[in-house]
Formats: C-alpha cells, structure tokens, sequence
C-alpha cells in the first residue's frame, strides 16, 4: 500500500471517530436543549462534523507520504 492510502486509511478511522462524537454531541445538544436554539445549533455540529471526517481523509492522504519519507 502506498503511502497516501495508509495516510488516508488513518485519517478515516480518525475522522470518523470524530465525526461520531460530533454527532453524539449534537444528539444531546438537541435532546438537552442546550443554548437559545438548540436545533440549529445541532444542525451546525452535524455540519461540521461532515466536514471533519472529509478533512481528516484528505489531510492524511497528504500528510502520509511527509511522514514515511525519508530526508536526504
């Protein structure tokens, strides 16, 4: 495996646990009626969890082959 896959396998599992927490929280915010409007401000945690699971794919993707190289 290439080393751009190895980074993007690892920025998938991190991204999705934090895309998982993200949407754990925005659950709660909802249920718990957390701040003066609970609703959107769960849709915007589900937004930015979204976000952050495709960010965490692609900054691996670009960030594996920095960390496996090997500097002359």
């Amino acid at each position: 495996m290439s080393p751009n896959l190895v980074g993007a396998l690892i920025g998938f599992i991190v991204g999705f646990l934090g895309f998982v927490f993200i949407r754990l929280m925005a659950k709660r915010t909802e249920e718990k009626g957390v701040g003066p409007d609970p609703a959107r401000t769960a849709s915007m945690l589900r937004a930015i969890a979204l976000f952050d699971f495709i960010f965490f794919i692609i900054a691996g993707y670009f960030i594996g082959p920095m960390i496996v190289s090997n500097p002359a």
